[in-house]
């Protein structure tokens, strides 16, 4: 029994809980493009938490292109290596608190290392890509 189950939750309500709101987050965010993109609402504070319009895109990929690739692979490794290990310690805290299976993560830890090793790059030459699309007329 974990420490939640006093309060009336389960270890599976839990991750079902946290898998629940991960999806809506994913949902959110490609409804807000299509709703934008498709001009059905104009872009607003809450549309912009979940998408960024070509306006905001430019500016934000501006500033990221100047630091340089090496750069923003290593920022992009950095801040998801911390949100998969924060996460994973909010998780087991939440399910039974025994933090000894920090290891059994290793594996999926390792796994986006290397997968990250190949997939920065690549979204680095898509972004490149989309920023000289969208500021070619521009220039």
């Amino acid at each position: 029994m974990g420490r939640w189950a006093g309060l009336g939750f389960s270890r599976a309500s839990v991750l079902k809980t946290i898998i629940v709101f991960i999806i809506a987050i994913i949902v959110m965010s490609y409804l807000f493009r299509y709703l934008v993109k498709s001009n059905k609402i104009k872009p607003s504070k809450l549309s912009k938490l979940f998408y960024m319009d070509d306006e905001q895109y430019v500016k934000y990929w501006g500033k990221e292109r100047r630091k340089g690739k090496i750069l923003f692979v290593l920022y992009m490794d950095v801040i998801i290596s911390i949100t998969i290990w924060g996460t994973t310690i909010v998780v087991i805290a939440a399910t039974d608190g025994d933090f000894s299976k920090l290891k059994n993560t290793l594996p999926i830890f390792y796994g986006y290392l290397i997968g990250s090793t190949i997939g920065y790059p690549l979204r680095w030459n898509i972004n490149e890509k989309k920023y000289k699309e969208l500021t070619k007329n521009i220039e």
